[in-house]
């Protein structure tokens, strides 16, 4: 007799675990690179880097072009012929990307004004066919909830990431170590992705399935692409107003908020490949949401809030002095972050009920509030103007509650914003006073705070089926 499948909740917790696994390994394993990386290239060096990989991140973005997230929410069983046009358009794309890389690569160059930037985005560009030709196979992996194995995939890589740029960099190669490595990282995840899923790219250009294709990734990739404008922010305006060791500094400050956010990579992924299945329920969506706010709020909060009473003696101990100028620029960068993890599902409830124009409204305003405030405070305050500039965009997030509530209705958000007060508070303990860090506490303590803590302890308890 044929085993039952497992169901949507245990296939999602047990997807869940080996994804938070993968990435606390990840983490160990970005923490360690990113140390000995950062000790011996310093914050100028790594800023080149920095610089080509925002923009080298932009351009995957595009080629992407919304094509993972297609194949993922698909409900129906997909033809091997889908996959096949999905292999094309990618091919296509990624063609495309590095010839614009190259044509505009003279411009850029001139622009950023940063020793060592050109070599570098070359051999970055090199990496785009293999990262956007792994796509179609790790979709295949992630609508089979197979998300164990496309862990396993992505740490391996990782690993031959460290393998090549460990040993490049004590050579003395220099910054480059970084791009021929991610190049390695890439080409690696590919033919593992492929080898995993038993099956090899197979190319087609089908006008009537890419028609299908590029109508719902079009709509979904314009809002995307609005939103990661932000990464262009420091190669084109940090890096010409204030150099390439601001770029550095205010690389890794982001690289260490990614590490620290780790939870919310792994809920934009469920979310993407679980949500789909009831988005159908409004009452079963907005409890999704309430919870994934609160959640958000206390693993994120708890994580930030401690890196950031404790940075200043981190930081210095483990970077090295010249990297002391992370925790200044800090709690404005994690506050960001803070807030983002929190608005986490209504942006994924919003692309799975296709109403991607309205999330490009809320993209454009953010990035018009974030792009137009750096331009003018970078400038005048130097590396605390991103900061400053972060806040200010802050203010975009009550449209997308409006945008939420608009299709499903609005969320819970008592105990969240209660949350992120005390959490923003104990952020900037530094400016106002050791009397901040008591905040998250007495948060916790409000009504109506510790009913949910005891909900949340009692899911916990409770065995899994």
């Amino acid at each position: 007799m044929t085993a039952p499948a497992p169901s949507l909740r245990r296939a999602t917790f047990e997807g869940g675990i080996a994804l938070l696994t993968r990435q606390l390994i990840s983490v160990g394993l970005k923490f360690i690179g990113v140390l000995l990386i950062a000790r011996v290239l310093g914050p100028s060096a790594y800023g080149a880097y920095v610089a080509a990989f925002s923009i080298y991140g932009y351009a995957t973005l595009i080629g992407q072009f919304g094509i993972s997230v297609y194949l993922i929410r698909h409900a129906d069983p997909l033809p091997e012929r889908l996959f096949a046009n999905a292999y094309g358009l990618l091919a296509v794309i990624s063609l495309l990307l590095i010839l614009v890389l190259a044509v505009a690569l003279p411009v850029l160059t001139a622009w950023v004004n940063i020793p060592g930037f050109a070599p570098i985005m070359l051999v970055l560009a090199l990496a785009l066919p293999a990262q956007l030709l792994a796509i179609p196979a790790m979709a295949r992996l992630e609508r089979a909830l197979d998300f164990k194995t496309a862990a396993g995939i992505e740490v391996a890589a990782q690993l031959g990431f460290y393998a090549v740029a460990i040993p490049a960099i004590a050579l003395g190669w220099g910054a480059i170590s970084l791009a021929v490595a991610w190049l390695t990282q890439q080409v690696l995840l590919c033919l593992a992705t492929h080898l995993a899923t038993r099956t090899r790219p197979v190319f087609a250009l089908d006008s009537q399935i890419l028609r299908d294709i590029l109508g719902y990734a079009a709509a979904f990739s314009f809002a995307n692409w609005i939103w990661q404008l932000r990464v262009l922010v420091n190669p084109l305006l940090v890096a010409p107003a204030l150099g390439a060791q601001a770029v550095g500094i205010l690389g890794l400050t982001i690289g260490l908020l990614e590490m620290l956010s780790v939870i919310k990579t792994i809920a934009w992924r469920l979310s993407i490949a679980v949500l789909g299945r009831v988005q159908q329920d409004h009452a079963r969506l907005r409890r999704a949401v309430t919870e994934g706010m609160e959640l958000q709020a206390l693993a994120i909060g708890s994580i930030l809030l401690g890196f950031g009473w404790l940075g200043d003696w981190l930081v210095p101990t483990v970077f090295g002095p010249s990297w002391t100028g992370v925790m200044a620029i800090y709690p404005f960068l994690a506050l960001a972050y803070f807030t983002n993890a929190l608005f986490n599902l209504h942006a994924s409830t919003l692309t799975l009920l296709r109403r991607n124009t309205d999330l490009a409204w809320f993209h454009a305003l953010h990035i018009v509030l974030f792009a137009g405030a750096a331009s003018l405070l970078i400038p005048l305050l130097g590396l605390p103007g991103y900061g400053w500039a972060e806040l200010i965009a802050l203010a975009s997030y009550p449209l997308l509650h409006v945008l939420l509530t608009r299709a499903i209705g609005s969320p819970n958000y008592a105990c969240a914003v209660l949350w992120w007060l005390g959490v923003s508070l104990g952020l900037f303990w530094r400016e106002l006073g050791w009397w901040a860090i008591a905040a998250p506490f007495l948060a916790l303590a409000v009504p109506p705070s510790p009913a949910r803590l005891r909900h949340y302890a009692m899911k916990l308890a409770r065995p899994r089926p």
